[in-house]
């Protein structure tokens, strides 16, 4: 599985430098499912998604819903909407209809790093 960094363009906060890209469609089904913990610096994005579900997952989340900017060089994401502290065997999927792109993060990551709706995030 690909791994790549992802940065605030406003801050330059890292806010995961161990981020697993989940482009191939096993990596896709299984996620985080299976991982008991989930340190500062770990993620997981998905591109072409924008829901995920909470089933069989045994760490709490924060997710964070992007849409990617089009244009040369890295890609560069904005962030649509983040859903903080989500918790594991959660019932409904969580969703948001802009977003292209679902970042999932250990819970408290939104903080840390001080994401809000509307910052460009950038990969390499």
């Amino acid at each position: 599985m690909k791994r790549i960094r992802i940065q605030s363009l406003k801050n330059q906060a890292v806010i995961a430098d161990k981020c697993d890209v989940a482009e191939r469609y096993f990596d896709r089904l299984r996620g985080l499912i299976g991982r008991r913990t989930l340190q500062p610096g770990e993620a997981m994005l998905f591109p072409r998604c924008n829901d995920i579900h909470m089933w069989f997952m045994s760490v709490p989340l924060d997710v964070v819903f992007l849409r990617e900017e089009k244009g040369g060089g890295a890609p560069v994401y904005r962030v649509t909407s983040i859903r903080e502290g989500i918790r594991p065997w959660r019932p409904l999927p969580v969703r948001d209809g802009r977003a292209d792109v679902t970042l999932e993060l250990p819970m408290g990551s939104v903080q840390r790093c001080g994401i809000e709706e509307g910052d460009r995030l950038c990969s390499s």
